[in-house]
């Protein structure tokens, strides 16, 4: 099994970690996922080091990561050096770089419209990522039969996602997983262990 889609069926809760004063709150949930946005490169390695001794699964960020440029090499240099298990982002030829460096991916959509929809759909069809991340999150339920029926990836939402109940609503309809910086969802993560 896919080694997302096992740590989102154990947990579907993955932290989302903006602040790095927050690592030891993200490390003290029962979430299996930890996506570091805007990580610093700076401070990466110890960062990776620290997830690594609680056995969750790691993705950066790409799009937003400090000091490392979005290209081949640098997604390289994390599989290589840092020790990343995956990447998070919006370009398709970084998802297909990291998929050929045996790296786990998700893509990012923005849902807008309906036009988005369909580019979304388009892209994830050329680009074959692992999951993908839908935001605003709170779409998924409405969206979710026409994006099913397209796609065959692992959704995660992520994005104005802000009360016990819409999470639920949200895991009921649609979406594996939901991506979150919130410290209410990261909580919700201790009572949804499987």
């Amino acid at each position: 099994m896919n080694p997302l889609k096992y740590a989102l069926k154990k947990n579907p809760i993955i932290v989302s970690l903006t602040e790095p004063d927050d690592l030891e709150k993200a490390l003290a949930t029962n979430s299996n996922i930890i996506i570091l946005i805007q990580a610093d490169l700076c401070t990466l390695g110890e960062t990776v080091e620290r997830i690594k001794e609680t056995d969750k699964l790691i993705f950066v960020h790409m799009d937003l990561i400090k000091g490392l440029k979005r290209d081949a090499s640098g997604i390289q240099f994390l599989a290589d050096h840092i020790g990343i298990d995956g990447i998070v982002t919006t370009h398709s030829n970084l998802i297909q770089t990291a998929k050929q460096l045996g790296l786990l991916t998700i893509q990012r959509v923005f849902i807008l419209d309906t036009a988005s929809i369909k580019q979304g759909v388009k892209s994830i069809k050329a680009s074959q990522p692992d999951g993908v991340e839908i935001l605003p999150g709170i779409a998924v339920p409405h969206i979710q039969k026409q994006i099913k029926s397209e796609i065959k990836q692992l959704i995660i939402a992520a994005g104005l996602i802000n009360s016990h109940e819409e999470l639920q609503y949200i895991l009921e309809n649609g979406a594996q997983g939901i991506s979150s910086s919130s410290f209410e969802v990261w909580r919700a993560a201790s009572k949804m262990e499987s």
